[in-house]
């Protein structure tokens, strides 16, 4: 323990070193712990240059952030400010110095960023011991004697001799200074002289110095050219890499230079000179062409005797050529050749074209046409000659197949792509049924729906139903149907399809009240509800998502054993039979399907024939009667 790990609130110091000093400690502690903190005292007061401060507050760490950085959990930017020296020391580092360069606290850290005088912070030391210099203005050693200026002291001035010893071996600045070409000699004021003393520029007052390789910045030159360095030399013959010209040969070269440029223009067969320095180029316009100088440009425009594309000109004795085109007006003989399509304004007026008999309305009717008009008609006709007799629709519609649509009764209507609607609910036998009469007929007839599993509590539908899932002990798949019967929103229950990842959608197959109603379910799997059937008491004319969905457990509650259990039907109950039929147990019913002679008041209906209604959108006699009436329109269309 040294004296920057004691905290500067006196209640915390309860040891030093190890030895205790809290409330009822023996006495000879109290000595002890003096003794060890005056060792602590003198051992810090030993190199009074370097202080170990850390956060001014008990013991503080030092963390590596990088080769020239640290990090350290408190606010200390006051104490290790920016431009203070440094020494330190970790164990693979060794002991270097340099100084602050940067010092920022963000919360929780201060970061500090060192410029080192060489060396770095190894990598193998994760903290490191950080000294800051002293304030101390009276070093045992005053003053530094060092030629390359290494030290780079913030505090300790430098000797004489290291001073120009360091600036006559490097490159000086010189600012505002009269130096007098010619020789190496400096010339000004005594307060020149000081000055320049002063910030570090010349060594002493006496003497001369070398000026070789140093930097002139705004220097003062005497008036008259010396040396040879500066060429006077109009016609600049010299081409010299290394001396300056005077102002007075710059401008002469440059001005017979441009003296002797000139401009040369031609039209193709004449051509014209313009001396750069005595003569302007003018640009004029011509018949039909204006020209106009403003600033730095010449704009060539048409006038308004040049007659253009846009807007409406009228033509005085012009000549128009049109090898077959006639013009009111305008002779025959006066044109010759022909006029494109862009030379027509907004249109030709459908009676100027041929005699005249084609109304415009007419002549739209070209419109949309895709091939030759001819052609088309033709394929029509072979079409149409399929047909004995196109006059008579009842013809028609037999030569194409449909028969007499009130009295079909052998041939076969195929729709391909299409759809039959607006059938009426049947009424009679043999009437075609829309799917609004079959849903609620073989909703009537729902016997089961198989589930793989049924929930037990309410689950998240946004992502509980997702393959790997666990329901009632099963772990689910994408594509398994759940029932979920125990939603904390009842309006939430239904029949539900497992997906891979996200938020599960209801059955496509049971996604309305009208197909849940009444629907029994058959649970496949589970701790719970394994083998259970559950039914759906929810009145079918509810509102998906405002109807509470209700499940209702129809199977036996007992437990025991039921065996030799037959199962017969008479009209349209069924009744359960055989023995013995404990007070216990479970009665599974597995109906597969029940078969179409089964269903209405007869048998006419074979299973063949009921299998029609797959598929089946809209009211079928509806459906037909629109068939029947596009036929018509067909066979009227073609025999037109």
């Amino acid at each position: 323990m040294t004296v920057s790990s004691y905290s500067t609130t006196a209640s915390n110091n309860t040891t030093i070193n190890g030895i205790n000093i809290s409330e009822g400690c023996l006495p000879s502690d109290i000595n002890n712990a003096i003794r060890s903190q005056l060792a602590d005292v003198r051992s810090v007061w030993n190199d009074k240059e370097w202080f170990l401060l850390g956060d001014g507050d008990g013991t503080t760490t030092f963390t590596r952030a990088s080769a020239t950085s640290v990090t350290i959990a408190s606010d200390i930017t006051s104490t290790h400010h920016v431009g203070r020296r440094v020494k330190i020391i970790g164990s693979a580092t060794g002991t270097i110095f340099g100084k602050i360069t940067t010092s920022a606290f963000s919360s929780p850290n201060t970061t500090l960023t060192f410029t080192f005088d060489s060396g770095s912070l190894n990598s193998g030391d994760t903290t490191v011991a950080v000294y800051v210099g002293s304030v101390f203005t009276n070093p045992a050693n005053p003053v530094v004697d060092e030629d390359n200026m290494a030290s780079d002291s913030a505090l300790i001035p430098p000797s004489q001799q290291s001073v120009k010893a360091f600036v006559t071996s490097g490159t000086a600045t010189l600012t505002n200074k009269t130096i007098a070409l010619g020789s190496n000699s400096l010339s000004g004021t005594t307060a020149q002289f000081n000055s320049a003393l002063s910030d570090g520029s010349f060594a002493t007052l006496a003497g001369s110095e070398n000026l070789t390789n140093k930097t002139l910045t705004s220097p003062v030159i005497n008036t008259s050219v010396s040396g040879s360095a500066i060429l006077d030399e109009d016609n600049l013959a010299s081409n010299s890499a290394t001396q300056l010209a005077t102002q007075q040969s710059i401008k002469a070269y440059v001005d017979s230079q441009v003296t002797a440029q000139n401009l040369d223009i031609t039209d193709g067969s004449s051509t014209i000179t313009i001396d750069f320095i005595s003569e302007t180029l003018g640009l004029l316009g011509g018949t039909g062409i204006d020209a106009t100088a403003s600033g730095n440009n010449v704009t060539l425009a048409i006038d308004s005797t040049v007659a253009t594309k846009t807007g409406s000109e009228t033509l005085t004795n012009k000549t128009m050529s049109g090898a077959s085109n006639t013009f009111s007006a305008i002779p025959t003989s006066a044109l010759t050749g022909t006029i494109s399509n862009s030379q027509v304004g907004t249109g030709i007026d459908a009676t100027k074209i041929a005699d005249g008999s084609v109304t415009n309305t007419e002549f739209q009717h070209i419109s949309t046409v895709s091939s030759n008009v001819q052609t088309q008609l033709d394929a029509k006709v072979v079409k149409a000659s399929n047909l004995s007799d196109l006059a008579s629709a009842s013809t028609a519609r037999s030569n194409l197949g449909l028969g007499s649509m009130a009295v079909q009764n052998s041939g076969t209507v195929s729709i391909s792509g299409g759809s039959i609607t607006g059938l009426s609910d049947p009424s009679g036998n043999s009437d075609a049924a829309n799917k609004s009469y079959v849903d609620q007929a073989v909703a009537g007839l729902r016997t089961r729906t198989i589930a793989e599993v049924a929930t037990t509590a309410n689950v998240n539908l946004t992502n509980g139903l997702e393959a790997g899932d666990t329901i009632d002990g099963v772990s689910i798949v994408a594509g398994d149907r759940i029932l979920v019967k125990s939603q904390s929103d009842a309006t939430e229950n239904g029949l539900y399809l497992a997906v891979s990842s996200g938020a599960a959608s209801r059955d496509p197959e049971h996604d309305s009240i009208a197909e849940l109603s009444g629907g029994m379910v058959v649970v496949n799997q589970g701790t719970a509800n394994d083998n259970k059937i559950f039914l759906c008491t929810t009145d079918s004319d509810g509102s998906l998502g405002t109807t509470n969905i209700t499940y209702t457990q129809v199977t036996p509650s007992n437990t025991g054993t039921v065996t030799s259990i037959g199962l017969t039907q008479s009209g349209s109950e069924f009744s359960i039979s055989g023995s013995p039929v404990t007070s216990a147990g479970n009665i599974t019913l597995d109906v597969n399907r029940i078969s179409a002679t089964k269903i209405g008041a007869n048998s006419n209906v074979s299973d063949t024939e009921f299998g029609y209604l797959d598929g089946v959108t809209s009211s079928i006699q509806t459906q037909i009667d629109n068939a029947a009436s596009k036929g018509f329109a067909i066979a009227l269309a073609v025999a037109l």
